[in-house]
């Protein structure tokens, strides 16, 4: 009888800070960059996201991968996120993750992975950023004062020296918020911008973390040797980003194909596979080159891998819950 693993989201939080997930994400990059991960793209059930039916306005992520090397585990995790949550005093995303033995298929665990979720995201981009953001970088613009600015801000203060940081907001009263609590959480100027314009102007690093599908960054504003991340559902650039910047970096190219800032641009045939320069596994494996000088553009478009999820959720169930029963069920 296999006993399986119930775990918390405040379980996850006790044990999963900002720099072990760097490094775990790190690790299932260089996994994807030495070919030993197998997995599909996401499979998404839109129930109104981006459609006028149904009405729910949210949609489900259906995400499953088999990791090897280290890893050796299999899972999925069905995340979803609904755009008016905000309103009813719940996470516009949440998820659970299933671990299962890749031996057997046996279930081992099943725990929360809202938590997993939102820290591995700002990971994602932090992991790209030691590859893709100039030495030189040190003011950050945030567009998104949700619990993604948030995560990706706690990522950047991880792997560069921010001097300072404006964020903008659709809802201003988020964006006061976020630069006070961000300000005294990582001791770093924080400053409300009064437009999205005034959050990129002048920044090294520019960051979209919304649920906006319109352009919220302009062309014309970028700076010499500024990274670009979008990490949005839909489109939050000026289509001419992606098409003009030096390099287009993706994190997977097939789900970058389906779904984010380039799925515009891939249906009207004005981007494909050959127009990215790499994505993050293969330079984060060496096999492709990242950040290659200080006046370069880098547009880097992060729509999240579920092998990311399941590396995170493989670590901590190996390494602080393989042993632990308080919470545990049996299916037989």
């Amino acid at each position: 009888m296999v006993n399986i693993k119930l775990i918390s989201q405040k379980e996850v939080k006790e044990k999963l800070t900002m720099k072990k997930a760097l490094n775990l994400v790190e690790k299932v990059y260089a996994a994807h960059g030495n070919n030993h991960v197998v997995m599909p793209s996401k499979i998404t059930l839109d129930l109104g996201e981006s459609t006028d039916w149904p009405p729910y306005g949210g949609s489900y992520n259906a995400m499953p991968a088999y990791l090897g090397e280290d890893f050796d585990m299999s899972g999925i995790k069905w995340v979803w996120g609904f755009n008016d949550n905000y309103k009813k005093g719940i996470p516009y995303i949440s998820a659970v993750i299933i671990l299962n033995d890749p031996r057997t298929g046996e279930v081992l665990s099943i725990m929360d992975g809202g938590y997993i979720t939102d820290i591995r995201t700002g990971a994602s981009s932090g992991v790209a950023a030691k590859y893709l953001v100039s030495k030189k970088a040190k003011n950050v613009g945030i567009i998104g004062a949700g619990v993604q600015g948030r995560m990706n801000l706690r990522a950047m203060n991880e792997v560069m020296e921010i001097e300072q940081v404006m964020v903008a907001d659709i809802r201003k009263e988020a964006a006061d918020k976020f630069a006070r609590e961000m300000s005294e959480e990582l001791n770093l100027n924080v400053k409300v911008a009064g437009s999205n314009k005034e959050a990129c102007i002048n920044s090294d690093v520019i960051i979209t973390v919304t649920i906006a599908n319109e352009p919220l960054v302009m062309n014309e504003w970028l700076k010499k040797g500024c990274t670009v991340f979008s990490l949005g559902s839909f489109q939050e650039l000026d289509e001419s980003i992606p098409l003009k910047a030096d390099k287009l970096i993706v994190d997977n190219w097939e789900q970058n194909s389906h779904r984010g800032e380039l799925l515009k641009l891939a249906k009207a045939g004005k981007i494909n596979q050959k127009d990215v320069h790499a994505e993050v596994p293969e330079i984060v494996a060496g096999r492709k080159s990242g950040r290659e000088n200080d006046d370069e553009i880098i547009c880097a478009c992060i729509i999240g891998m579920g092998s990311t999820d399941i590396g995170i959720a493989a670590e901590l169930y190996k390494s602080d819950f393989e042993q632990y029963s308080k919470n545990t069920i049996s299916l037989r």
